[in-house]
């Protein structure tokens, strides 16, 4: 095993895209902070609740969330709510990542998506982003550079695979039962 840093292995974006809608902006839905923060893996089924706003054709292009990026929390207001991840499942059309977040894209084949949201929840990761945020007192933030180098434990790919399936499968076993308490509730 090799330690590679994220910027060798991914191009990391941070958005720029607010909620105020402008009347000379495409029409999308927004991918939040809460939408990240909240959620193992980010599908088209979720992005009804998603809301309303408008991009640029340039911030589209840069921001659309698809299939095996994974996005993370850049900046709040405490050092533990920076650096957490979501996987994007799907391929999503109209689709953005909101402001105080990252969008990052594997360039090749030697980094999956899946097993880069399951290396962001580990300690190693969380430590490592609290430990290089920059800001005090009333909003703590992570740069590009800070992103682009954590440093990531590169494994075979057959193993990124394996790992990922296996933390994608508990949080959809979390999710059914989540779906069971709130039935069982109603």
């Amino acid at each position: 095993m090799q330690i590679v840093s994220l910027g060798l292995l991914a191009t990391i974006e941070l958005s720029n895209i607010d909620k105020k809608s402008k009347n000379n902006e495409s029409s999308v839905r927004l991918c939040n902070f809460v939408d990240v923060y909240y959620n193992w893996a980010i599908t088209s089924s979720m992005t009804k609740a998603f809301m309303s706003a408008t991009a640029t054709t340039k911030q589209v292009e840069k921001f659309a969330l698809k299939k095996g990026m994974v996005a993370i929390t850049k900046d709040s207001e405490t050092r533990d709510d920076i650096g957490i991840s979501t996987y994007i499942a799907d391929d999503m059309e109209d689709v953005v990542l909101g402001y105080h977040c990252a969008l990052i894209t594997p360039k090749n084949n030697n980094l999956k998506g899946k097993y880069l949201n399951a290396l962001f929840h580990t300690k190693y990761a969380q430590k490592y982003f609290e430990n290089n945020a920059t800001g005090s007192g009333q909003r703590y933030t992570l740069t590009s550079d800070v992103i682009a180098n954590f440093p990531v434990p590169l494994i075979n790919v057959n193993d990124q695979e394996r790992i990922g399936k296996i933390f994608s499968q508990i949080d959809e076993k979390i999710d059914i039962n989540r779906q069971i308490n709130d039935n069982l509730a109603a």
